[in-house]
């Protein structure tokens, strides 16, 4: 308070005397001329000033962009949902129709028509020796004994030994024949034993005979039970029998391709031929007779079974035809045994 009464007195004082009152120095007006001069400034302000323009102009050309593509997706949806029919506005959205597209109804009909279809299909193929035989894994030992006699196939052209007179014999020997006499054998088990013995290759059989055992259990059940006509309708019963006939068959098929096929490979490992080569393929072409020989005496006991003459007929087809693949083991054996004579004859 006492100030401001000083300084009314000493302006009153002022304009008595006549003195005009000191003026503060005007602002100027004129503009800095250069940055350096602007109490504003600060080193990098001009390059902050630039990237801040910078990145306002890249927004708005990313927005511009999303905008557009907003659109175009907008009109798209649109054209994807517009109505066919004329009564309806091709801008409303498509609601969905049972009678139009598939429908997890319809799909689950087809598919069930499929499937019955397939079931109707493969019960026949089901029913044929090759798709038996395959089952069984005959086929991939059949073609593993296949490989082998290529293999021998080659190395023979590698090492050429033409003129051999043991290359007739096995020739000959191997070959099949339609005049072979059945071959009646007591014990099967005992018979390839022998056969085993006189190779001198150590292999079990068990296979074989269990497969065997199996066949005579199932013949078993059947005089046991003797497919009761009340049990089951006579078409159900036929296509029971023809089944396991074919299986069974199939089986014993599959396990003496496996037994030709190993005797291979644990012949082509010796380094010395210590059985005479004739000897050899004698005992080959034998052992493969009676297997040929049971596996028809296992369509004779499964035929006593059936009355039917039309799966009797089948019957007969399809064992003539597992007869041919342990026959065609035969076939493959040839390159075995001659390779083996000239790779002994080097050592």
């Amino acid at each position: 308070k006492q100030w401001y009464q000083r300084r009314v007195r000493g302006e009153s004082k002022q304009q008595q005397s006549g003195e005009a009152p000191p003026q503060e120095p005007a602002e100027s007006s004129q503009e800095p001329t250069s940055p350096e001069d602007n109490p504003l400034y600060y080193p990098g302000s001009g390059l902050w000033s630039g990237l801040s323009a910078l990145s306002v102009t890249g927004t708005q050309y990313l927005n511009a962009g999303l905008d557009k593509l907003e659109e175009v997706s907008n009109k798209a949806y649109e054209a994807l949902n517009d109505q066919t029919t004329e009564d309806t506005p091709k801008t409303k959205q498509r609601a969905r129709d049972s009678t139009k597209g598939p429908n997890l109804m319809t799909v689950l009909q087809e598919a069930r028509q499929k499937y019955e279809q397939q079931e109707k299909i493969s019960a026949e193929t089901r029913l044929t020796m090759s798709y038996l035989f395959d089952e069984k894994q005959g086929l991939s030992q059949l073609e593993a004994l296949e490989m082998l006699s290529k293999e021998c196939v080659l190395k023979m052209k590698n090492n050429p030994s033409e003129g051999n007179t043991l290359f007739l014999y096995i020739e000959t020997s191997l070959e099949l024949k339609s005049g072979d006499s059945e071959i009646i054998i007591e014990h099967l088990g005992a018979a390839v034993t022998d056969c085993l013995k006189t190779l001198k290759i150590d292999l079990p059989i068990s296979k074989i005979n269990q497969c065997r055992y199996e066949i005579a259990q199932q013949l078993a059940e059947m005089d046991m039970t003797t497919l009761d006509e009340t049990a089951k309708p006579s078409d159900t019963k036929k296509t029971v029998l023809l089944s396991t006939s074919l299986t069974s068959v199939a089986s014993f098929t599959a396990r003496s391709v496996e037994l030709f096929k190993k005797i291979a490979e644990m012949s082509l490992l010796k380094s010395t031929l210590d059985v005479d080569m004739k000897t050899q393929a004698d005992t080959i072409k034998f052992l493969n007779e009676v297997l040929c020989c049971e596996i028809d005496n296992i369509r004779e006991q499964f035929e006593q079974k059936t009355e039917s003459k039309e799966d009797v007929d089948r019957l007969y087809l399809e064992t003539s035809n597992a007869i041919s693949y342990l026959q065609e083991t035969l076939y493959f054996f040839v390159p075995i045994l001659k390779w083996i004579v000239v790779k002994t004859s080097k050592s």
